[in-house]
């Protein structure tokens, strides 16, 4: 159990540390790990300069593999290049990242597509928008995992407790999926209970004997099977679960921002999905910024570099796929329009600037909205 302190550098669990899986994109949202990601065709232009200096970012995730792209940013200079000041005492993990936000208190977060647009299609249909924008995807799949305890398998859960995730989160939507998919009604066949905290605190409860089962993370399944037991369901979906979100008045405020904010996070996911990086990456987040970074953390780390964006891009088509989901199960409007809540102009910008092709666009009309 001592490879759960993977947790402890920020509380809570991003929708999807909560994380996605590995998998073999068929759209440029989630690059090879094992290999360096495109860096374009074209020569970069001039890096852009963002107006607000001193950045305050939440991020809620666990994961430090998830994290390290923010912390490489600042280690290689790259928020630096665009006159962003991104100090870790001004990141944040909370698990509930929009009332800060909508106070002033934050500037970016990372966002699950699953909050941020019902959040904002809910504040319109109400008559008081909050201005909620999406300007970048960051994580564009996701992998569906449950672990067990030993003797638990897929065929004798009936009649198990089953750890289903914190309430109302997109994790308890994929816990009753997955379910759903080993042939169990989440309502009657098994005992399906909420858990307070984040994936750390679930594979815990599941170690400790006090749930038989439980919705989890690649780095938890070495942890399952060293106390005998393992995965029971591991399986992929192309989903464009987390992005980067902001409100429509700080874009306002400061024009250039999010366009230097994605140039400088585009970078640095792009250093940390290359496979030749990852020891020297892991040796800066421990002696630079004395994070806790466990070997199973670290075996995990192709599965989860695999889900990282190369160029903050996505495929439309997979967002409906996501939207649609989400709907049937977890329980929002049918349709729900998330490309009004969406700014692909500061995107398009820094794809521009680091000699990208724009991602996303039509690929019949070569449109460069959604």
């Amino acid at each position: 159990m001592s490879g759960l302190a993977a947790g402890g550098l920020l509380v809570g669990a991003c929708g999807d540390d909560d994380e996605p899986a590995a998998t073999t994109a068929a759209t440029t949202t989630a690059a090879p790990a094992t290999t360096a990601a495109p860096t374009g065709t074209e020569a970069p232009m001039t890096a852009p300069q963002s107006e607000l200096e001193v950045v305050r970012f939440d991020f809620n995730t666990p994961n430090v593999n998830l994290q390290a792209p923010y912390w490489i940013g600042m280690s290689k200079g790259f928020f630096e290049e665009v006159g962003i000041d991104l100090r870790p005492d001004n990141i944040t993990g909370l698990d509930e990242y929009l009332p800060p936000m909508f106070a002033g208190e934050i500037d970016i977060a990372l966002m699950d597509a699953s909050i941020i647009f019902p959040a904002e299609d809910a504040a319109v249909l109400d008559g008081s928008p909050n201005g909620l924008r999406w300007v970048g995807c960051v994580l564009g799949a996701q992998p569906i995992i449950m672990i067990a305890n030993p003797g638990v398998t897929a065929e004798n859960l009936e009649g198990k407790t089953v750890g289903c995730a914190r309430a109302g989160s997109t994790n308890e939507v994929l816990a009753k999926f997955v379910l759903g998919e080993l042939g169990y009604a989440w309502e009657t066949d098994v005992n399906c209970v909420n858990l307070t905290g984040g994936s750390n605190d679930w594979v815990t409860a599941m170690l400790t004997g006090q749930i038989d089962a439980t919705l989890a993370f690649p780095r938890h399944i070495a942890l399952a099977e060293a106390e005998g037991g393992g995965a029971i369901y591991n399986k992929p979906r192309l989903d464009p679960q987390a992005g980067l979100g902001l409100l429509q008045s700080t874009l306002q405020e400061y024009p250039t921002f999010a366009t230097a904010w994605n140039y400088a996070y585009i970078k640095s996911q792009q250093w940390v999905k290359d496979s030749a990086n990852w020891e020297e990456g892991r040796e800066i987040l421990v002696t630079e910024f004395g994070i806790d970074y466990p070997d199973n953390t670290f075996a995990a780390m192709d599965i989860d570099a695999g889900i990282m964006t190369s160029d903050l891009g996505w495929s439309p088509d997979d967002m409906d796929t996501l939207m649609a989901f989400q709907q049937e199960l977890g329980g929002y409007r049918e349709n729900l329009p998330w490309r009004d809540y969406v700014d692909l102009s500061h995107l398009h910008a820094a794809q521009e600037a680091l000699g990208l092709p724009l991602n996303p666009v039509d690929v019949n009309t070569g449109v460069t909205n959604l």
